[in-house]
């Protein structure tokens, strides 16, 4: 379609930020006393056997991405396996859950900031920061990712002082006993881990934007999830060794891991925890900023999704359309707090592209079996099948972990309005192949 070229703007250093930094957000530090209340110390477990399911399924997008790296990758792989249906069905979620980041981070953000500046209301903080990255990203791939990098490395310094601080008096017995009354939580907890690794599936949607060849990127994939694994089991490590689980999992705090730091950071823990866990935040906002705008702009070119949303700033390089549209749902989080719902369906919808990927992938290897694939997953079909369990796993327990019937009204209501739009706008339409696969 004209004026929908992007621009190559991303290197493999960036690339590597902007999969890590949307990995991690504000989890890591609010959510110990759950973790540790199911699993106890075997939550280190947990979080191993989670990473590995999710490289299984990230080498099944690393096969994907390499022979097709288009911006809306998952569109595209699904199509090319099953067709227009499905592929809009992917799709659709994938709008859904990225749409959905923008404001629920906005939400979590606004509400932090406002603790630390006083006298300002949430709304307005909210809404400054969606303006903000609305802006960076508008200007393009290069200035984002650049605000990336900058503050996925002070995302990740800060985790890095919590837990070399917290190695310096180490109770091991803290850790015993280790697996007793716990076995059961450590694997109900191993579908929650998998939710802490999402993020590298940014990584197709902005495969037409990277200078390295796809072959070398699609290598970040595995690469960012064992090294997101090790600072999650590095904090948890930290915590565990200097304050018992037992304690954490009785905590009421709102981050726990805030009274944690404190132990063998003193006061200073405070604001170590709360600036790794805003930066966190901001990453992971703006890295599903980038992804949605461009996984919206890969489904326009073809027509499912209207029009304008594939335009591209002629000198930034940047879809503009959808980067205002989520900037837009953004501001709307900041104001009306309660789209915070929409924000916790995001990982289910989620999961469900991963599903359909896997089973793509699965397709793709008996239906087009010569197609080129400059990068291929090892072990067929062992690793798929891992994949494939692993996402359909975390998906169903996804849904178990909806609070209450809003979630279930927004979630039907969201499958809802795509099959209604797929009816009205998309079933008797010609779809324009843009790329041949």
């Amino acid at each position: 379609m004209e004026n929908s070229e992007l621009k190559r703007g991303l290197t493999l250093v960036t690339v590597f930020t902007l999969i890590t930094g949307a990995m991690v957000g504000m989890a890591w530090a609010v959510l110990p006393n759950i973790l540790f209340g199911y699993a106890g110390p075997a939550i280190l477990i947990s979080m191993i056997i989670a990473a590995g399911f999710c490289i299984f399924i990230g080498l099944c997008y690393a096969e994907l991405c390499a022979a097709m790296p288009y911006a809306g990758g998952e569109y595209h792989y699904t199509k090319a396996a099953m067709g227009k249906f499905p592929s809009f069905i992917t799709g659709w979620f994938l709008v859904v859950a990225y749409s959905a980041m923008m404001p629920g981070e906005i939400i979590i953000l606004s509400k932090i900031l406002a603790m630390l500046i006083a006298g300002i209301p949430k709304w307005l903080i909210g809404m400054i920061i969606a303006l903000i990255f609305g802006f960076l990203n508008f200007l393009g791939i290069r200035i984002s990712a650049i605000a990336q990098f900058i503050f996925t490395v002070v995302l990740f310094l800060g985790m890095a002082i919590f837990i070399l601080g917290g190695l310096g008096d180490i109770h091991w017995e803290n850790f015993t006993p280790f697996f007793e009354g716990h076995v059961s939580g450590m694997l109900m907890m191993v579908p929650i881990g998998m939710l802490a690794f999402m993020g590298f599936d940014i990584v197709p949607q902005a495969a037409e934007e990277v200078k390295s060849p796809i072959e070398k990127v699609v290598y970040l994939i595995p690469v960012s999830i064992i090294f997101v694994c090790l600072f999650y089991g590095g904090a948890f490590f930290s915590a565990a060794a200097n304050v018992p689980p037992a304690e954490i999992a009785k905590s009421t705090a709102e981050v726990p891991l805030i009274e944690v730091s404190k132990v063998f950071l003193g006061e200073s823990g405070a604001l170590v925890v709360l600036l790794a866990g805003t930066m966190g935040l901001i990453t992971t906002m703006n890295a599903f900023m980038i992804g949605a705008s461009r996984l919206m702009l890969g489904m326009a070119r073809e027509g499912v999704l209207p029009r304008f949303l594939a335009r591209v700033h002629p000198r930034f390089g940047s879809p503009y359309w959808a980067i205002f549209l989520i900037m837009f749902l953004g501001i709307l989080g900041a104001i009306f707090q309660k789209l915070f719902l929409v924000f916790q369906i995001a990982s289910s919808a989620i999961l469900i592209a991963f599903i359909m990927v896997v089973l793509s992938f699965f397709i793709l290897r008996h239906k087009k079996p010569d197609m080129k694939r400059p990068y291929r997953v090892p072990f067929y079909p062992f690793t798929p099948i891992v994949a494939l369990t692993g996402s359909v796993l975390a998906f169903l327990f996804s849904l178990v972990a909806f609070e209450t019937w809003v979630h279930w009204a927004i979630f039907i209501g969201a499958t809802v309005l795509g099959l209604l739009f797929y009816i009205v706008a998309v079933k008797d339409k010609d779809i324009t192949d843009t790329f041949t696969e």
